[in-house]
């Protein structure tokens, strides 16, 4: 018999090339990485720590693609306001006013969010740098969390999109990139350049800030389309076409490009973002929560794009709940595939033999596989599979109620939102257990939330904002 750290034992999930599930298997760990996994029958290890057993689930570690994590500062006040009340009403200021202390207090809820819940991986879209170091209190708050991270700092500089104040020159956005990749770079956490969009940035620097992923093999991550792209995109670049197309004609989309949302594509775009090898982080969630009914993961799908599944900003992404996300997939295509179909035909009525497109089993995927693909990191994590980084949950689902009887465990698991933090028994990064039991093993939950309603009151004072808060309610709110 084999020696291995760790020995997880229940129903596991591979999410391998044969999408194998072993009813009763078994994932050894050792050294922080997977050595072995199968049936429980064939195992020939033993272990100093041995977990789980019958009513457990294995899955590889859930991989978000898209956040914003300093929005947890001003979590869920984009309701009752528009897109543009928000943008520059009180996310510039309220953002803006986020140091480094401050951000790592708004930064740390959405992460426990995510990891109480089984994420192991995230990515991060940071742009508001009128502290040069706010970036830096995020990195500090992913450090504690002891997630693996892909942080992308975003430079952003066109007067039509970007308030003065916020605007940065490239030089200056490329040398605190380099500086916060010596500081921070570690085995968990990378950095890249990139843009909000391409109307956040003036047109040749955004080419500059490509050519420097390209040239330092990083991902390059932007909005697109973003919202703004439409309005400016024909008067400020000339460009009556597409947003990839543009991307395409000046070269930047290629192997190393994740889109996020990408939604209202000119005909033809997926099939060229296919070609060129881009990836697409889908927000369905996101999509949803704002009535955008004519969300189309489908067409990326169906023509073979890399895609994950992404949460936003706290602004928007309320819980920062991957497992919503899973069943928002669901649901947005769904409700959109019927929105087109009715759209097609106004006499359209439901028959009842109709196949509804996706799975559980498709979402389930794209949260792990999927996502470590579109962020270029499936040779590491996304799949339980002898030779990767052990990053891992175990489910106790022995005290499920919405997961019994378990027949269609999977499809319960995505439209039933998931697994109660309580029954998250271990989340693992590289075999290091990071929650316990629905606790995160350091960081004091409670303390987190203490400091982040402190911050949000600070900063409504601070950035004369409270006008936003509740904006457009009906109910009366009395001190």
């Amino acid at each position: 018999m084999q020696t291995c750290d760790t020995l997880l034992r229940g129903m596991v999930i591979c999410m391998d090339p044969q999408r194998r599930v072993f009813l009763d298997g078994y994932v050894g760990i050792s050294a922080g990485r997977i050595v072995a996994v199968g049936k429980a029958a064939d195992c020939e290890l033993t272990a100093q720590e041995e977990l789980g057993g019958d009513g457990h689930l294995v899955l590889p570690g859930l991989v978000n693609v898209h956040s914003h994590l300093v929005q947890g500062c001003i979590r869920g006040m984009a309701e009752g306001t528009t897109y543009e009340e928000r943008l520059f009403g009180f996310y510039y200021p309220m953002t803006g006013a986020c140091d480094e202390e401050r951000s790592y207090a708004a930064a740390m809820p959405p992460l426990l969010d995510m990891v109480r819940r089984g994420v192991t991986t995230t990515a991060d879209d940071h742009f508001t740098h009128l502290h040069k170091r706010s970036i830096d209190g995020v990195l500090a708050a992913v450090r504690d969390s002891g997630m693996r991270c892909r942080m992308a700092r975003l430079t952003i500089n066109d007067p039509n999109a970007v308030p003065e104040g916020f605007r940065e020159d490239l030089d200056t956005g490329l040398q605190e990139t380099e500086r916060i990749k010596a500081e921070w770079e570690t085995e968990l956490t990378s950095v890249t350049a990139s843009t909000i969009g391409i109307t956040y940035c003036e047109p040749d620097q955004l080419k500059q800030l490509w050519q420097w992923t390209d040239d330092n093999d990083r991902q390059f991550d932007i909005h697109a389309p973003a919202v703004l792209d439409q309005k400016y995109l024909a008067e400020r670049r000339g460009w009556e076409g597409g947003s990839f197309e543009w991307l395409d004609s000046v070269g930047i989309l290629g192997p190393n490009l994740i889109a996020a949302h990408a939604q209202n594509l000119s005909p033809g775009e997926a099939e060229l973002i296919r070609d060129r090898g881009a990836a697409i982080a889908l927000v369905p969630d996101m999509e949803q929560v704002l009535g955008l009914v004519d969300f189309d993961a489908r067409q990326y799908l169906d023509t073979g794009v890399t895609c994950g599944l992404g949460l936003d900003g706290p602004v928007v992404a309320y819980g920062h709940d991957l497992w919503t996300a899973m069943r928002g997939f669901l649901t947005a295509q769904r409700l959109g595939d019927q929105h087109r179909r009715l759209s097609a035909d106004k006499q359209a009525r439901w028959t009842g033999d109709e196949m509804l497109y996706g799975s559980g089993e498709l979402a389930l995927e794209l949260a792990t596989i999927g996502g470590a693909k579109a962020l270029m990191m499936d040779d590491r994590i996304g799949s339980l599979e002898a030779g990767k980084d052990a990053d891992v949950v175990l489910i106790d689902r022995r005290g499920e109620t919405h997961l019994s009887p378990p027949a269609a465990l999977i499809p319960n698991l995505v439209l039933g939102n998931g697994p109660s933090s309580d029954s998250v028994s271990r989340v693992m990064v590289r075999g290091q257990t990071i929650v316990a039991d629905g606790e995160h093993v350091s960081v004091d939950r409670r303390a987190a939330v203490k400091q982040s309603d402190a911050l949000q009151q600070a900063l409504l004072d601070e950035c004369d904002t409270h006008r936003f808060v509740r904006m457009r309610s009906r109910f009366k709110w009395i001190n």
